[in-house]
């Protein structure tokens, strides 16, 4: 059997608990980067050196410690189906072992409070300015908030149900992960603001019955008109754009830098474990560092 036969059984066969756009990335990833290696050739006849080979050329690409962990979970997954219904021998992958990690330069940018107020200042769209000012001041990723409908905010909390996912167009789907419903509360801006935009869209359609999209009404904002805005408002505030995902490390620093656990941090981010939330941001808390600093110095002054 072909090794592209084999993946074509795969996809019908050994991803159905998956979803929509974990196939889809699974698809992306195999195609660019594993399919086109192995597709002449006869699965049952490939060797460990064959595998190891195709470790060392993925190495030689220098794609970062997440995306090889990505496709050798990707390809692993596919090997142990081949194994157990496709009477593949062994799994070669398995025995070799996952990419080794090397050392990466963590950068991840933010804007501090100071920032934002700069940044929001100049958005003259109440809609996208809401939009934004939830992105800050709830941590949530943006799949979640373009998902939001009014039937998941309960007075000053909100539930995170679903996700928009763009890929193949916009579709409403479940949540990232188990840990990603989660129920958060929001601070008094984000709840006048969303009481706000429910009375523009009740006179907007002269209907209050419809569950509109909190951010667009009858149809969620599109990612492209988000970031158009995004650009223009930076581009008029006079500071540098971060992507909309970095709003929520945005967020999660601002905690961070006001003591807040991170248990709580972590439980708010919908992370199902608080070494993720730990190992994101703690590298980027300067404000901690520079309170570690004043912590020294000052316990440094004691006499010998």
């Amino acid at each position: 059997m072909s090794f592209e036969e084999a993946y074509e059984k795969y996809l019908t066969l050994g991803t159905t608990h998956l979803k929509k756009q974990s196939v889809e990335t699974l698809i992306n990833k195999f195609n660019l980067h594993i399919l086109y290696y192995f597709k002449n050739n006869d699965i049952y006849k490939l060797t460990k050196i064959d595998y190891l080979k195709w470790k060392n050329e993925i190495i030689n690409k220098n794609y970062s410690n997440n995306f090889n962990n990505s496709l050798y979970a990707h390809f692993n997954a596919f090997l142990d189906f081949c194994v157990n219904y496709l009477n593949l021998d062994h799994n070669y992958l398995r025995d070799l072992g996952n990419f080794k990690k090397k050392q990466e330069d963590k950068k991840i940018d933010f804007y501090t409070l100071k920032e934002f107020n700069k940044f929001i200042k100049y958005c003259d769209n109440d809609i996208y300015k809401y939009f934004f000012c939830f992105l800050f001041y709830s941590g949530c990723r943006p799949g979640e908030v373009f998902a939001l409908r009014f039937s998941d905010i309960d007075d000053k909390y909100v539930h995170i149900r679903h996700n928009m996912t763009s890929k193949g167009g916009r579709i409403l789907d479940t949540t990232k992960n188990r840990s990603s419903n989660r129920t958060i509360i929001l601070n008094r801006l984000l709840v006048k603001q969303i009481y706000k935009l429910k009375k523009y869209y009740v006179k907007l359609y002269n209907c209050d019955v419809f569950d509109y999209y909190v951010f667009g009404g009858k149809k969620p904002l599109s990612p492209t008109s988000v970031n158009r805005c995004k650009f223009k408002t930076c581009l008029l505030a006079n500071i540098r754009p971060i992507t909309l995902h970095q709003f929520r490390h945005s967020h999660a620093t601002l905690l961070l830098n006001n003591n807040i656990p991170i248990t709580e941090i972590s439980r708010r981010l919908g992370h199902s474990k608080t070494s993720t939330t730990l190992d994101v941001y703690v590298h980027s808390n300067f404000m901690q560092e520079k309170r570690v600093l004043r912590t020294l110095n000052l316990l440094s002054k004691t006499k010998f």
